[in-house]
């Protein structure tokens, strides 16, 4: 083995120009392989024409005996990893990069590629490099906590050194619009004295000093009573955020002796109802008992006219009041409707509609009284309407189609209608519409009648506008109804001094005679 190297330095120092080719195998200790020398030629002259020297392509190759296989190397990478070396993967030649380049609106958003987070958006820019020949990029997405998503395909992937763009924009999310509660009021009743009952509405609330809280705006009526005095009402105003102050000063009452008196109350006919400074008692024949004074007494009886009167009680007195009701003033009415509708009044039939719409009822009493019209098809209309004395009561009974489609009904308006005192009877256009206080909302735009009655007050009146979609306030302050000045009874001296006279006409009659 000696011999042979040392063969082969001395071939390598003496050769000018020599080509060798070495090759091992896994387990050879050397592998040696003769040396091919070519001689060493001169230089050509001007006229000599250069031939080029034939390198054997040939290659002997001497190889010692071994127990490993004998396989080839070759500049291929092998098929199968040999046990116990290492492969570094080779780089793709030709692979080339490009950019993927995301505008955005909003700096600080994320930008995911395939779902995949990349980077932030800073000065409205975020460029991504990425393998052309790498995966392909499907899906560009950008997200911002506050803000929508914004996600779109890649239009393409770039080609080597090319710039894609993708243009992203997102929106702030909008915040759900909280939609402010309605500002009540309130209102503090402060009576003077102290301890007087508050009723709203002719609901109690409660004693003075009170707050009455979470009230929607409007006008409310408020009442307050205190034994041994006078009640006072008051119509307040309520308004958003804002707590009203009902402040009554009570004036007293007549003081004691207390004792009372009693007035047996009867009527023809019998079962009229009676009243007694505006409280309900009961109906005739009845007792009353009553605190010395002067005391409002109202009776009140289908068919007949409301009688009124004033009685004056002592202490201790008991006195009759006989009444003999008068048959009610009749009024007509006139009512307008679908032509062949069934008129009723008060539950009885009174007949049709004719063809030019209209039908009139003669001579009906006044007060209040049961309208009803039905036809074949349409639905029931039906009222109470309070007929006037004296006058034509016009009623406009319009009848809707029944069925699932019925007839579009226009756009109404409203009213909101407050008294003071609470509980009056409440007519729009004649029409009974309950006790105030009373909300309507089914009132046509245009002018209407509103009429209040209240026992022990002067019926009020008055003309009123209704714009459509909107609500009307009417605040109505009625007025006690006047009384009369209670007659004096005639005093003992009067009455012996009218003895003496009739007895001196009598003794000088008889005298003459």
């Amino acid at each position: 083995m000696k011999t042979k190297l040392m063969s082969l330095l001395i071939v390598l120092a003496l050769c000018a120009t020599c080509i060798v080719t070495i090759t091992m195998a896994a387990g050879d200790n050397m592998v040696t392989q003769e040396p091919i020398i070519n001689p060493v030629t001169a230089p050509p002259t001007e006229t000599q024409t250069l031939k080029p020297t034939a390198v054997p392509t040939t290659i002997v190759t001497t190889r010692e005996p071994t127990t490993e296989p004998t396989t080839r190397v070759t500049t291929s990478l092998p098929t199968t990893k040999p046990i116990g070396t290492i492969t570094i993967q080779p780089t793709i030649i030709g692979a080339g990069k490009g950019w993927i380049d995301t505008y955005g609106n909003v700096d600080g958003a994320q930008v995911y590629f395939d779902g995949r987070p990349q980077g932030v958006i800073a000065g409205g820019i975020l460029s991504v490099a990425v393998a052309v020949a790498g995966t392909p990029i499907s899906t560009v997405s950008v997200t911002k906590t506050g803000y929508t998503t914004w996600s779109e395909s890649l239009p393409h992937m770039p080609a080597d050194g090319e710039h894609v763009a993708v243009y992203a924009t997102i929106n702030p999310i909008p915040t759900p619009t909280t939609i402010p509660p309605v500002q009540n009021g309130a209102i503090y009743a402060q009576s003077v004295p102290n301890g007087a009952a508050i009723y709203m509405n002719g609901n109690y609330y409660g004693t003075s000093p009170v707050t009455i809280p979470n009230l929607p705006t409007g006008t409310y009526s408020m009442k307050a009573t205190l034994n041994g005095y006078t009640p006072d009402t008051q119509l307040i105003n309520v308004y958003a955020g804002q707590t009203a102050f009902y402040s009554p000063t009570l004036q007293p009452s007549p003081q004691p002796p207390r004792n009372t008196g009693a007035v047996y109350v009867t009527s023809y006919p019998n079962y009229a109802s009676v009243y007694v400074d505006g409280n309900y008692n009961g109906k005739t024949p009845m007792t009353v008992t009553l605190y010395p004074g002067s005391h409002a007494v109202i009776l009140k009886l289908s068919g007949y006219m409301d009688y009124s009167t004033n009685v004056y009680m002592n202490a201790g007195q008991s006195q009759n009041l006989p009444v003999s009701m008068t048959p009610a003033i009749y009024g007509s009415v006139l009512i307008t409707s679908l032509p062949g509708a069934n008129v009723f009044m008060d539950s009885a039939l009174l007949g049709n509609v004719g063809p030019g719409g209209t039908y009139t009822i003669a001579s009906v009493t006044s007060g209040n009284h049961l309208f009803k019209m039905t036809a074949p098809g349409y639905n029931d209309w039906m009222n109470t309407v309070y007929i006037q004395p004296n006058y034509q009561t016009t009623i406009a009974a319009t009848l809707t189609p029944a069925g699932v489609n019925p007839t579009p009904v226009p756009a109404l308006g409203g009213l909101n209608i407050v008294s003071a005192p609470s509980g009056a009877e409440t007519y729009v256009d004649n029409l009974y519409r309950g006790n105030t206080p009373v909300m309507l909302t089914d009132i046509s735009p245009g002018e209407h009648t509103v009429m209040l009655k209240y026992t022990g007050y002067v019926d009020y009146s008055t003309m009123t506008t209704v714009n459509a979609g909107q609500t009307t306030p009417l605040a109505i302050t009625m007025n006690a109804a006047p009384v009369p000045t209670p007659k004096s009874a005639p005093s003992p001296l009067m009455w012996i001094g009218g003895l003496v006279a009739i007895l001196g006409t009598g003794a000088a009659f008889r005298r003459r005679t």
